[in-house]
């Protein structure tokens, strides 16, 4: 979103604080993650709050859009230091209020502040690394970063309802921002001393149409939510809103799957609606109509972890081994896999299937989705230039936060509305039949710009 990436030289000898400062920050907003997914439900039954379930994560989401484009211009004018500050004050607050929040609405504040504070976070390592680090100690940071999402996927959700069984879940929040306080200073005060960015600023040409996006989002989640005249008005309005703001964010034939860039940027979001939309629902699932533990609903998004983990190195091995042409084979097999692992899961949770077939489901589908996101990601760099590069990130993780906050919003809408089963029921229906859609956006990609 920033286009801060690219920096001046970088020091031969990064303070050793500012590497540590900034794996702790990704560690804290890695294990909030992992915590919120396990949590929720419970959250939402103690706060008598399940009509808001899905607002919990869509509000997260669209404050997530807003949040990087403002620490992006904040960063290009002022310094690194700024935007991370701005990203790491929003999120502490955030944390703090969620431990502390006596309603179900109060969650969904909180978590509208923690979604800016992450949003700024969000492109840290991509504006720190190349600034503060040279050769291969930026491949070895990049690693680092990566393996502080891995660690708490695996060990977060049984950590969290550990910690929630034995005390409460106020006390996981209120010690991630006690720990987000200890690290804070520890990025902050290295990064005043990286240069600022002297790449074009395009955040700000971006910025109201972001913003629109968001309003006309949330009008839409907001209308399908409530059951009266309102809401009818407000899905209307959020739906032309939708239409209207994203045109100048995304390339034309998004839609209607035009060959190409826009079809690439369908697979990405239609995959993240059909299976990141649905995580929330997974644990939520699990818990009321099994009624299982905090501890053995949170294994699914550890789960989710390791299919992700295993699907992408099963991406490498095939592109190393089949090269280039194989992405678009994978990204459709990819893709097939995912739905098969959906209907699995969907089996598994509403029956006729025991209940570990969800485990199993869900392990299927996030390696399917593992394979073919990152297959479409290689085929959607190769075919635009350098210069465009920049650009194509901004689309990619705009089209995942719009998508997943959609899914999230619809499934909290029919949560809000009908019987938790028929809900429930309606939802997997719905990201099922919406993980066809990679399948034949994948297609599509073969009548585009170098395709096979």
């Amino acid at each position: 979103m920033s286009s801060s990436a690219s920096l001046s030289a970088a020091p031969s000898h990064p303070p050793r604080a500012l590497g540590a400062g900034l794996l702790i920050v990704i560690l804290v907003v890695a294990f909030e993650s992992a915590a919120v997914g396990t949590m929720m439900p419970r959250v939402a039954t103690e706060l008598r709050g399940l009509g808001l379930y899905g607002w919990a994560s869509s509000a997260f989401m669209l404050a997530n859009l807003l949040g990087a484009i403002v620490a992006g211009l904040l960063t290009d004018r002022r310094g690194a230091a700024w935007g991370a500050g701005l990203g790491l004050g929003l999120f502490g607050i955030g944390l703090g209020l969620l431990a502390l929040a006596p309603t179900m609405p109060l969650i969904v504040a909180a978590r509208v502040v923690e979604g800016l504070g992450v949003g700024g976070l969000a492109a840290l390592p991509f504006v720190v690394i190349p600034a503060a680090y040279a050769g291969q100690a930026q491949a070895r940071m990049l690693a680092a970063v990566s393996s502080m999402w891995l660690v708490p996927g695996l060990i977060g959700p049984p950590l969290a309802s550990a910690v929630a069984e034995a005390w409460s879940w106020r006390v996981v929040f209120g010690g991630l921002a006690g720990l987000l306080v200890l690290a804070a200073p520890l990025c902050l005060l290295p990064l005043r001393t990286l240069p600022r960015s002297s790449a074009p600023k395009s955040s700000k040409r971006i910025l109201w149409p972001a913003l629109a996006l968001l309003l006309a989002a949330a009008a839409l989640i907001e209308g399908l939510r409530r059951p009266d005249a309102l809401g009818a008005a407000l899905t209307v309005a959020g739906l032309v809103g939708v239409v209207i703001a994203m045109r100048p964010l995304f390339p034309a034939g998004l839609w209607t799957l035009r060959p190409g860039l826009p079809s690439a940027l369908a697979v990405r979001g239609f995959i993240a609606f059909a299976q990141m939309g649905l995580g929330p629902f997974m644990t939520l699932a699990l818990r009321r109509l099994h009624d299982l533990s905090l501890r053995d609903a949170g294994w699914i998004i550890s789960i989710g972890g390791i299919a992700w983990t295993t699907g992408a190195w099963l991406q490498a091995q095939l592109e190393k081994k089949y090269g280039p042409g194989s992405r678009l084979a994978r990204i459709r097999g990819g893709a097939a896999v995912l739905t098969a692992g959906l209907v699995l899961a969907a089996l598994g949770v509403l029956g006729p299937l025991p209940v570990w077939a969800a485990y199993l489901g869900w392990l299927v589908a996030g390696t399917g989705m593992g394979v073919a996101y990152n297959s479409n990601s290689l085929w959607a760099m190769s075919h635009v230039s350098t210069e465009e590069r920049g650009q194509l990130s901004g689309q990619w993780a705009n089209i995942e936060v719009l998508m997943v906050a959609l899914s999230a919003g619809i499934g909290g809408a029919l949560v809000a509305r009908l019987p938790l089963t028929q809900a429930l029921t309606l939802a997997f229906g719905m990201c099922i039949l919406a993980s066809l859609v990679p399948w034949a956006a994948a297609r599509r990609l073969e009548s585009g710009p170098g395709g096979a």
